[in-house]
């Protein structure tokens, strides 16, 4: 059985799947929605990488620190390629979502964060084939 057939795994990776289109949508939004952007490509990361927790029947906790959950990852194999954009994108867990100045939501940091949140996935989803 392949990380493919298991409905947990496949639900985690569902939910980022859906995520990262949601920051590409708002991204390109007139006017653009950058800080909505930023929570959802950290979003999409974040499930990418709980989504490889759960195929290798790993815990999978309730956090959105990106880092913590690369640090876990570790005994999958390297997470070096991840941890920096895993960093970056953590600031971005919790903030937007409530009222208040966005902080780092501009066009420049919208772009990174998703491309820092399609690396993930793109990492997550070698691990998960390399399975």
């Amino acid at each position: 059985m392949t990380w493919r057939d298991r409905a947990e795994v496949q639900a985690w990776w569902a939910l980022s799947a859906s995520d990262l289109r949601v920051a590409r949508v708002v991204f390109a939004l007139q006017p653009p929605e950058w800080h909505v952007a930023c929570f959802h490509a950290q979003q999409a990361a974040e499930k990418a990488l709980k989504a490889v927790l759960e195929a290798r029947e790993l815990p999978v906790p309730r956090t959105h620190d990106l880092a913590l959950l690369a640090q876990r990852l570790e005994e999958v194999g390297p997470v070096g390629e991840i941890a920096e954009a895993s960093m970056r994108l953590s600031l971005y867990g919790v903030g937007p979502q409530y009222p208040g100045p966005s902080g780092d939501a501009n066009e420049g940091n919208a772009r990174v964060a998703i491309a820092d949140a399609l690396a993930i996935c793109r990492w997550s989803e070698r691990v998960l084939d390399g399975e």
